[in-house]
Parts: C-alpha cells; sequence; structure tokens
C-alpha cells in the first residue's frame, strides 16, 4: 500500500474532529499530510433558548470556533461546511439525504483523499450515527474508494454493548504524544460556546461536562476498522504509530 497522506475528516458537529481525533490530525498535519475537514450539521440547536445567540447567530459562531480549533491543530485548509440542520441528520427527506451524500462525495473527490475519518456507525448519538450512513453511502460509490476510519466520541460516555463492534472489527489505537495531546485539549477549548458558560443565556442549554472532557482527553485514539481493511498496512502507511487489535 502506497503512503496515506492525503486524509479527510467528517465530522458531524463542529468539535467533534477534535474530539474523535484532534491528537491524530495534529500528528498526521506535523509530519506533512494534507489534512481536509468537511462539517456536515451547522451546530446550531446546541442553545435553542438563548436570545443573543439565535440559531443563525449560533451557527456563524460555531463555525469560527471550528476554523480557530482546526489553526490550533495545525490545519490551516478552510474546512467545508454542509449545514445540514443540527439534530436532523437521521429525519432527512429523501432529496436532502441526497444531496448531502452528494457533497461528501465532492468532498472525497475535490481532496483526492486516500483515509476518511468518520464517526463510527453505531455511535449513540442520532446525528453521529446519521453521518456514518451518509458517509458509507457516499464511500459505496467511489471506485476505488479510500480506507474508511471510524472514531467514536459518544460510545464511551452513554454507550450500551449494543452500540459497540462485533466480532471481527479491529481497532488502531494512536498513543499521543503530551505535546499531541496538549493540542488536542487546546483544539476542543476553543470550541467556548460548548465547554464554557460563554452561552449564558439559555440554562436548558448543551454544555460539556468536566468528567465527560477528561474522558475525551485520554491519550490513547481509537479508530474501528473493517474486517475487509488489512489494519496493519493502514497504520505502517498513516505512520501513525498504532497498536493493532
Amino acid at each position: 500500500m502506497r503512503s496515506l497522506d492525503r486524509l479527510l475528516v467528517v465530522a458531524p458537529h463542529p468539535d467533534d474532529d477534535a474530539i474523535g481525533c484532534g491528537g491524530t490530525i495534529a500528528r498526521s498535519a506535523g509530519r506533512g499530510a494534507t489534512v481536509s475537514v468537511v462539517y456536515v450539521t451547522d451546530g446550531a440547536a446546541s442553545h435553542p433558548n438563548s436570545k443573543r445567540y439565535p440559531p443563525e447567530a449560533l451557527r456563524a459562531l460555531r463555525e469560527r470556533e471550528a476554523i480557530e480549533g482546526l489553526r490550533r491543530l495545525g490545519i490551516a485548509t478552510p474546512p467545508v461546511f454542509l449545514r445540514v440542520p443540527d439534530g436532523r441528520v437521521s429525519h432527512l427527506s429523501g432529496r436532502e439525504r441526497d444531496l448531502a451524500v452528494a457533497a461528501l462525495e465532492a468532498c472525497i473527490d475535490a481532496t483526492a483523499c486516500d483515509v476518511v475519518f468518520g464517526p463510527w456507525r453505531d455511535e449513540p448519538h442520532p446525528d453521529h450515527a446519521g453521518t456514518a450512513a451518509l458517509l458509507a453511502e457516499a464511500l459505496a460509490r467511489r471506485s476505488p474508494s479510500p480506507v474508511a476510519l471510524s472514531y467514536a466520541v459518544w460510545l464511551e460516555v452513554v454507550g450500551t454493548p449494543s452500540n459497540r463492534p462485533g466480532a471481527g472489527w479491529a481497532h488502531l489505537d494512536v498513543h499521543l504524544t503530551a505535546e499531541e495531546l496538549a493540542c488536542k485539549r487546546e483544539a476542543i477549548m476553543a470550541h467556548a460556546s460548548q465547554v464554557s458558560p460563554l452561552i449564558d443565556d439559555d440554562p436548558e442549554g448543551f454544555r460539556v461536562l468536566p468528567e465527560v472532557l477528561d474522558l475525551w482527553l485520554q491519550p490513547v485514539e481509537r479508530f474501528y476498522v473493517d474486517p475487509s481493511v488489512a489494519a496493519e498496512r493502514v497504520s505502517t502507511a498513516l505512520h501513525l504509530g498504532t497498536t493493532i487489535r
């Protein structure tokens, strides 16, 4: 397998890229790989009762945070924002779904990526599972298709055994350096609307709890690999220094 130097990260919301694979993004960028990111939803449903940040303003804020988060990971390439309504990925009409899949196909083609990182298909969050389904459909239309690696965000937080990979699935564990982990933390913290009291006029709004942040900031990032993929060869080609099981 040739070296895999063009990576595409597909994130359900602005911040899922940093949470799911921020350290790996930082490592890949540091070794000179081209890393592109596409955000599927607009992230505008996290604080539905805020008067200061109605949906349009919240969308703009979260896009600014996403760009800053990528900068902290060493990524200067402007991301793509598909702006699918937050919370609706699993409930799109047929036409909306076709447009979203076509947009992901366009990103795959435009980046000429060798590897796509996307959410685990059984993540216990409908936008994440829905994004995984959209990405799977887009990849199925490409021949040959890039290697697909899946990351989890909510699996260790609220997942159940039914959400976990079954027999045959391998996983790649990327062991982060202290510097990479620090970059990941800084990237997550760039999403102040989600991790701080920045938006303080919606008591019911979403906010990451400290214990959840601790779960996300472990020194290992795990990626699930389809049984049909030779995980050892992928690991070697990516130069990630992974542990494979």
